[in-house]
């Protein structure tokens, strides 16, 4: 089946209120509720959420964010599952669409069951408003008129802008609170306390884009040894955060990059006292940060990045795109290019034969290349499962 077909099948039937249902003979998607441990809310925050333009209201999504649904796609069988993989989709991602024909094909090819788990603040942990043109836009507008030199202001990207321009610590905020969810979501499934999966799963990840540097910082942490074994397959993702540039209508504008760059690479950064978490979390947050750290780029944690890479060199595997302007293919092998005892890391840049972008980087909106993004669809997951099997 050609990638647009299987993306609007999928797109017809992804529910993520249904708890079991079917999505083909082959597949079965599983929906589960998920409540974080984790919180946070600055002053930044609170002033946002009072800003009013034109009646516009900006929400911080703090309700969503904490409460919310995730889903698991299964190969159809009766037995309960012993490996499963984790996909973290990238920055600003506001749908599951994208994705689903991913999750799909790695669930089809691996035979195993494919977590869809979203990022704090990201897809359906978000208010439904940051996604409506009519309301974002007025925030769009805002920020030219203020920043009149400001690039790629858009309605899409213009929440995470706001939020990441007034207060960029809510980056690593986020990205600490999904860092302890997905410690909660595993140690819940190696506990046996789903019906699909059995004790001690094993967990294997793909990272797509910044989905990328939370796996890393996960193997790298290894919290409560359970990613001991953990295999990763990157997708356009993979490079140290000095190596990307998120300046994009898609993601962020070039004001809030700009000062989330200089912010996390520049500054020190201190946020564990604007967490509440449980005590146990607490006691995890050393390391996680000191891995996040190290994957900012930020030199004075550059050995520990290199000395923990060699324990993962036979677990992480990389694909980039030469026309890759937010994360290029090249940045993603600097980062991973250091070898030991003549074993590297393998990381293949490809280039796709038609306009392709970080983004976007199989559209299927254009039927004239249909059998062109069908066929580099299938070559990067084939890829992916044959590493990840």
């Amino acid at each position: 089946m050609k990638l647009e077909s299987l993306s609007k099948e999928l797109k017809s039937k992804f529910n993520l209120e249904n708890p079991r249902y079917l999505l083909d003979e082959n597949i079965v998607c599983h929906t589960y509720d998920f409540k974080s441990e984790v919180s946070f809310q600055t002053d930044i925050e609170k002033e946002l959420n009072g800003l009013n333009i034109d009646g516009a209201k900006l929400e911080t999504g703090e309700k969503e964010n904490q409460n919310f649904r995730y889903a698991v796609f299964t190969p159809v069988q009766n037995e309960k599952f012993s490996e499963a993989i984790i996909m973290l989709h990238g920055l600003n991602e506001r749908s599951w669409c994208k994705y689903l024909p991913w999750a799909y094909q790695l669930a089809m090819q691996t035979k195993k069951p494919v977590i869809l788990f979203p990022i704090a603040y990201h897809i359906n942990r978000s208010p439904r408003t940051w996604l409506y043109p009519r309301v974002m836009n007025k925030f769009s507008i805002f920020r030219k008129i203020e920043i009149p030199s400001i690039k790629n202001s858009t309605f899409f990207n213009a929440a995470i802008s706001m939020r990441l321009d007034n207060n960029p610590k809510l980056f690593a905020l986020s990205g600490i609170q999904t860092y302890f969810d997905i410690v909660k979501l595993v140690s819940g499934i190696k506990a046996g306390n789903f019906d699909i999966f059995n004790k001690d799963c094993k967990i294997d990840f793909f990272g797509y884009s910044i989905g990328a540097l939370l796996t890393q910082t996960l193997l790298i942490s290894n919290p409560l040894n359970m990613f001991s074994k953990s295999k990763a397959f990157f997708f356009c993702g993979g490079s140290t955060f000095d190596k990307i540039d998120g300046n994009s209508r898609s993601i962020m504008d070039s004001e809030a990059f700009t000062n989330l760059r200089n912010y996390l690479l520049f500054n020190k950064i201190v946020i564990k006292n604007m967490l509440k978490m449980p005590s146990h979390y607490s006691r995890l947050f050393k390391k996680g940060w000191k891995a996040f750290l190290a994957m900012s780029g930020i030199e004075k944690y550059v050995i520990h990045r290199t000395n923990t890479f060699k324990y993962l060199i036979d677990r992480i595997k990389a694909v980039g795109l030469q026309n890759d302007f937010v994360i290029p293919g090249i940045a993603i092998k600097e980062t991973l290019q250091t070898s030991w005892k003549n074993k590297s890391f393998e990381v293949d840049i490809l280039d796709f034969p038609y306009k392709y972008s970080h983004e976007i980087p199989f559209p299927v909106t254009n039927k004239k290349i249909d059998d062109l993004v069908t066929q580099s669809f299938v070559l990067v997951f084939d890829k992916a499962s044959r590493f990840l099997q």
